[in-house]
C-alpha cells in the first residue's frame, strides 16, 4: 500500500559566480515575484504606441521565425491598419501586436551582441543576450512614413557609433512562443557599417562585436528574436533556406506553416508546439492555474501537467470483490492529502488515482489525449491505463490511474511532472461537448473521482 517515506533533506551548494561576459547568467532572485512590465515607470506604462490586431496582422497568413517573402501586403496591412494604445495595456493583450524596428548591427563580418540590464524595463528581457536593437513606435514618429527613418532613429538613441552605415530591411519576425513575442512584431533591419568603434548606451550593460562563429556561444541566452535572427544568418552562411519556415532551433517547419489563413484556423490534427502556445494564450484550451512560466512545459507536441495534492487508495483487505454493477462502497478508498513537494511511495503492485493539479477545459472541435513520461515508464509507473481521452467539451481537472509494474517502490512527488498532453483538432466541432452529455459522468471535477462504473447503460 503506497505510503509516505521520511522527510528528504536536499544539500544546497553555494553557486559560483560567473565571471566573464560569455557566462553572465540571469539573476534570477532578482526577477523572483515580480510582474514583467508592472515595474516600469508611469510614463514608459502610459506611452501610446503603435500596434496592430492580430487579426489584421495574420489575415494573410501566420508565421513563426523571420518572414522575408510578400513583404508589400503585410507592410500595406501595417500602414492601413496600425492604432496607439498605451503601452500597459498592449503588453497585457495579445490580441494586440507591437510594432518594433529590429535592428542588428554588422562591421567587418562581425555581429554586435549585447547583454541587457538586470533592471530592464522589461524584466522578461532582463540579463538576456540579444544581436537586435529594437524600439517602439510613437504618434511623433508617423511624420516620415519610413522603416528606415524610424530604424535611424531607434539606432541613434540606443549606441554611439561614429562611421558611416547603411540600412537594409529583411523582414517580419513573429514569434508566439513566449510573453514577450506574443506582443510583438518585429521589423528587422541589418545595418552595415564602415568601422568597428561602437558602443552601448543605457539600455544595455555589455556589448561587444563577435564573429558569427562566436555568436552561437550566446544562444541559450539569447532573446528569441536574436535567436531567429541568428539562425537566419547562419543559414544564409550555408545551405539557403527560407528563414520563415525555421524555427528558433534551426529546424525547418512543416510546409504549410506559412500558409495557414487567418492565424491557425485551418490546421487539422494534432497541433505542433506554436499552436498549443496560441490556443492557450487565447484561451481556445483553457488550463488553470497556469505557471508564470508555463511555455517552458511545452515540447514539440505536447504540454506538461504536475501531480495534484489529493490520491485516493483501495484499503487493503476490507473487500474482496468489486461488483461492476454496483459500484465501489463509499469506505472502499481512503484519500491523502499532500502539500506540493510532499513525496509518498507507490509499492510494486500498488494502484491509487489522483489528478492533476492543473483543470482543463477544451472547446468542442479539440479533444486531448493524455500521456505518460518516459522516464517514469522506463520505472515501470503506469501514469494512466486505459482512459487517455478526454472528449471535446472535457472540463475538469484530468484523473490519473498510478501503477508500479516495477520490482521497487518508487518515490513520486507532489507537483511534480507526471504527464504530458497533446491536443487534436477536428474537421469540424462535435454536436454534443462531453460537459453535460449521456456519457458525463466526471466532469467538472477538481478531484480524483472514483469510478462511477455503476452509472453505465446497461
Amino acid at each position: 500500500m503506497p505510503k509516505r517515506p521520511q522527510k528528504i533533506i536536499k544539500s544546497r551548494k553555494k553557486p559560483h559566480a560567473a565571471s566573464t561576459f560569455a557566462k553572465a547568467a540571469v539573476d534570477k532572485k532578482a526577477l523572483r515575484g515580480k510582474s514583467s512590465f508592472a515595474k516600469a515607470p508611469k510614463d514608459k506604462q502610459e506611452e501610446r504606441v503603435m500596434v496592430i490586431a492580430r487579426s489584421d496582422m495574420f489575415s494573410f497568413g501566420g508565421w513563426y521565425g523571420l518572414k522575408t517573402d510578400d513583404l508589400k501586403k503585410y507592410l500595406s496591412v501595417i500602414n492601413r491598419k496600425h492604432k496607439f494604445l498605451a503601452r500597459n495595456k498592449a503588453e497585457e493583450d495579445p490580441s494586440w501586436q507591437q510594432i518594433i524596428p529590429y535592428l542588428f548591427f554588422e562591421a567587418g563580418g562581425k555581429y554586435f551582441v549585447m547583454q541587457r540590464r538586470t533592471d530592464h524595463t522589461d524584466l522578461r528581457l532582463a540579463n538576456k543576450f540579444s544581436i537586435g536593437i529594437g524600439g517602439h513606435i510613437n504618434k511623433s514618429d508617423i511624420g516620415s512614413k519610413s522603416i528606415m527613418d524610424w530604424a535611424d532613429r531607434e539606432f541613434k538613441e540606443e549606441v554611439d557609433y561614429s562611421g558611416k552605415y547603411k540600412s537594409e530591411f529583411l523582414g517580419l519576425i513573429n514569434d508566439d512562443s513566449n510573453d514577450v513575442g506574443l506582443v510583438h512584431i518585429g521589423l528587422v533591419i541589418k545595418i552595415s557599417g564602415d568601422l568597428e568603434n561602437i558602443t552601448v548606451r543605457d539600455e544595455h550593460k555589455l556589448g561587444r562585436l563577435e564573429p558569427l562563429s562566436r555568436l552561437g556561444g550566446y544562444y541559450k541566452n539569447m532573446e528569441t528574436w536574436s535567436q531567429i535572427v541568428y539562425d537566419f544568418l547562419k543559414g544564409q552562411r550555408g545551405r539557403k533556406v527560407n528563414s520563415s519556415q525555421r524555427r528558433q532551433d534551426g529546424q525547418r517547419l512543416p510546409s504549410f506553416a506559412g500558409k495557414l489563413r487567418k492565424g491557425d484556423d485551418s490546421i487539422i490534427g494534432i497541433l505542433p508546439d506554436w499552436i498549443i502556445a496560441e490556443h492557450i494564450s487565447k484561451n481556445k484550451i483553457q488550463i488553470s492555474p497556469l505557471d508564470k512560466n508555463w511555455r517552458e512545459n511545452i515540447d514539440q507536441v505536447s504540454i506538461d501537467f504536475h501531480l495534484g495534492n489529493k490520491l485516493k487508495l483501495f484499503r487493503a483487505g476490507t473487500y474482496r470483490f468489486v461488483d461492476t454493477k454496483r459500484g465501489l462502497p463509499d469506505d472502499a478508498m481512503e484519500e491523502v492529502n499532500l502539500q506540493d513537494g510532499d513525496p509518498f511511495i507507490l509499492e510494486p503492485g500498488a494502484f491509487a488515482i489522483a489528478s492533476t493539479r492543473e483543470v482543463l477545459r477544451l472547446p468542442a472541435d479539440i479533444l486531448g489525449r493524455l500521456e505518460g513520461k518516459s522516464s517514469l515508464a522506463r520505472l515501470g509507473i503506469l501514469v494512466h491505463s486505459t482512459a487517455a481521452r478526454f472528449d471535446p467539451g472535457w472540463n475538469g481537472a484530468p484523473v490519473l490511474e498510478l501503477g508500479n509494474l516495477g520490482p521497487k517502490p518508487a518515490i513520486l512527488y507532489c507537483g511534480m511532472p507526471i504527464c504530458a498532453f497533446t491536443f487534436e483538432k477536428l474537421a469540424l466541432p462535435v454536436r454534443m461537448k462531453y460537459e453535460g452529455s449521456r456519457s458525463d459522468r466526471y466532469s467538472g471535477s477538481k478531484t480524483p473521482v472514483v469510478s462511477r462504473i455503476e452509472k453505465h447503460k446497461k
